[in-house]
């Protein structure tokens, strides 16, 4: 072959008497070819230093990127702390290697300019990973008219993946209950943006965020059901972290001592209020029962967390095999396990 010219799969397939398309699906749809002429075609192709089809044309063309875009609450970095996030992205990541597709992430704290460059990036379809749902970049997503999968809410005409929330909360606060407890605060991460600091459980609970909105609603339908006075129960919204965590803590228990029991919305919340309270000598269970949600590796000073376990890898991998399944929409209901530990 002439060094001069430009080698493209039109070229190899001239040059080995087959098909053009024979050709392309040696990278792009290798199961329709033998693996003796599919091997044949990648060792040509590899002596003329061709390397694959390129991508950008490929898109230009078909208007596929062999791309998804991931949009998550917080900040690039938080999906590297989190060990939750840090599964369901292995579950997404594991996925789309095993399909050959990019991934991208898309933060939603960032800078206004950085987050509107980064939704026009050509993508093929969006996971939604427990976002605001007002937020001007899920908006803009869905505008899109692309494919949508959504993690732990639901969006109508669209698929999604997520445990029970609500029957998880209710097992928490029912178990709560049964030992006795009749006087609670709930540490949660924010309703909306703006949304912090601490309010009265009797005041109705709006905004966005949709699994905080369906845990903590869930919380408050079990304490009326049970005749709890929820203006005497509290809610503690904050910065999703164990250092908020210990600070919500301290505020529900020096501002309003009679909490018996503090249901945190994750693990790592929970893990901030039991080293606050171990710091200063308030005894767990004994004088304030504390549960998590998510069941993953935290500090919590050697005290075993009564939590919720759910498998974040396997929905990540789920949410992928749903948006690639564009013909079907569905819920996919995960199984999650309420787990008993010394913290109640």
């Amino acid at each position: 072959m002439n060094d001069n010219k430009k080698v493209t799969t039109k070229s190899i397939a001239k040059a080995l008497g087959i098909s053009h398309t024979t050709v392309s699906n040696a990278w792009n749809n290798p199961d329709k070819l033998s693996a003796e002429l599919r091997g044949k075609i990648i060792e040509y192709a590899a002596s003329c230093g061709f390397q694959g089809p390129d991508r950008l044309g490929r898109a230009l063309r078909t208007g596929k990127s062999d791309t998804i875009g991931v949009i998550f609450n917080d900040s690039m970095s938080y999906v590297f702390i989190d060990n939750h996030d840090l599964n369901l992205m292995k579950g997404i990541a594991t996925q789309c290697e095993n399909h050959d597709i990019n991934l991208v992430l898309i933060p939603l704290k960032n800078s206004q300019n950085i987050k509107i460059k980064t939704i026009n990036t050509l993508v093929d379809g969006y996971i939604l990973n427990a976002t605001h749902n007002n937020d001007e970049v899920i908006q803009q997503a869905l505008a899109k008219n692309i494919p949508v999968v959504t993690i732990d809410f639901s969006l109508p005409d669209h698929s999604s993946v997520s445990i029970n929330n609500q029957k998880a909360m209710n097992e928490i606060c029912s178990y709560l209950l049964n030992k006795g407890h009749r006087r609670f605060g709930i540490i949660s991460f924010p309703s909306q943006k703006s949304a912090a600091g601490m309010r009265s459980l009797e005041q109705p609970v709006n905004g966005d965020n949709s699994v905080m909105l369906t845990r903590v609603n869930a919380c408050r339908d079990v304490f009326a059901a049970h005749e709890i006075a929820l203006n005497e129960c509290w809610l503690y919204e904050t910065i999703h972290n164990e250092q908020h965590g210990a600070q919500a803590a301290k505020i529900l228990l020096t501002e309003h001592p009679e909490i018996s029991a503090l249901i945190c919305l994750s693990d790592r919340f929970a893990a901030g209020a039991i080293n606050y309270c171990v710091e200063n000598n308030i005894a767990i269970p004994q004088k304030v029962a504390i549960t998590g949600f998510d069941n993953i590796p935290v500090n919590t000073s050697g005290i075993r967390l009564t939590t919720i376990s759910q498998h974040a890898e396997e929905k990540g991998a789920i949410a992928v095999k749903l948006l690639l399944d564009e013909n079907n929409k569905t819920h996919y209901e995960l199984d999650y396990q309420f787990i008993e530990g010394a913290s109640t």
